[in-house]
């Protein structure tokens, strides 16, 4: 049987801890055949009782949970050393948070896609990065579905929006060889968050299933790290706060992108099967970075409207955004 090895990072967690874990260990892809389940939990510091349910269930599941505590360094950084200490010999990846729920399908249904996905590659020359994420639900505390008053419509993955905007859920992925080695080739020294780096390379590179059907519960709660708004004062509150933090953050990411996968983004325009989409890319990249110093660029930007976030109202404050040189 395949393997599908779960990363999970962990600080004060203890009020969710065990559910999570629970629910982990009742996927369905074991039973079905698909991949079997393999945990590793990396602490980011935990002063709480997180550290002794650890032990509890590797103590319990020895031979599907390991763990280890690391220094405090953060949800991206712990995240990319998970993805860098991973079993080099598993199929597939998965990531976890501390305080979700997930249903019993949910790898199983990552497992199928990527499978299908890689059904259809044809370039054998270069990695094809696959990644399945999935729309979460927005639960309470208790696990109770949550009121959503933002619209959100069904999403369209595609590396021009990639360039402006995370719509990967890192909870909710499943991805195998290729995207891991792409990820850890080179980790950037700096990205906005390490799920939104993952949406860059699938789109760019390989191919990505955003799955509209929901596999996940993302429990909302006032110890969320990242978290979703459900309705508009919310929204609006959260983006005001994220523009006046900082203007710059997606051309920094940019930038780090083409200094990370340049040569690669080259190779491909000049080698790959799928040069016509690359060389697009490469332009898309080059026009996002260059537009910081050029008005006459994001002028462009703006009126080809290839860049694009994934709600109208958002794109009209996007285009506002690029006019005021705050991207």
């Amino acid at each position: 049987m395949k393997k599908i090895q779960i990363l999970m990072s962990t600080y004060n967690g203890e009020k969710y801890l065990r559910e999570q874990i629970d629910s982990i260990l009742e996927q369905d892809c074991e039973r079905f055949g698909k991949a079997e389940i393999k945990l590793l939990v990396r602490d980011d510091g935990s002063k709480d009782t997180t550290l002794d349910i650890l032990k509890e269930y590797a103590d319990n599941y020895p031979d599907k949970i390991q763990y280890y505590q690391g220094e405090n360094a953060g949800v991206i950084k712990s995240f990319f050393e998970l993805i860098q200490k991973a079993d080099d010999t598993a199929d597939y990846y998965a990531l976890a948070d501390q305080d979700d729920y997930w249903m019993p399908g949910k790898l199983s249904a990552g497992i199928d896609k990527i499978e299908d996905m890689r059904s259809n590659v044809t370039d054998k020359k270069f990695k094809t990065p696959l990644l399945y994420c999935c729309k979460p639900k927005l639960v309470d505390e208790n696990l109770m579905e949550l009121e959503v008053c933002v619209d959100r419509p069904a999403m369209r993955p595609d590396f021009r929006n990639a360039l402006i905007e995370n719509i990967v859920t890192g909870c909710t992925t499943v991805f195998e060889k290729d995207m891991r080695q792409m990820i850890i080739e080179q980790l950037p020294k700096y990205t906005t968050m390490h799920d939104r780096w993952f949406y860059l390379i699938a789109t760019c590179f390989g191919k990505i299933y955003y799955d509209e059907e929901s596999y996940i519960c993302y429990r909302q709660h006032g110890g969320n790290v990242v978290g979703k708004n459900t309705n508009r004062l919310s929204e609006i509150k959260y983006r005001i706060k994220k523009v006046s933090a900082d203007s710059t953050s997606s051309s920094r990411q940019a930038v780090e992108f083409k200094r990370v996968f340049g040569k690669e983004i080259e190779a491909r325009c000049n080698n790959g099967s799928d040069k016509t989409r690359m060389k697009q890319n490469k332009i898309m990249l080059e026009n996002f970075i260059s537009g910081k110093k050029s008005f006459v660029t994001r002028l462009s930007l703006i009126k080809k409207g290839r860049i694009f976030r994934q709600r109208k109202n958002d794109n009209l404050i996007f285009k506002v955004m690029i006019a005021l040189n705050m991207y």
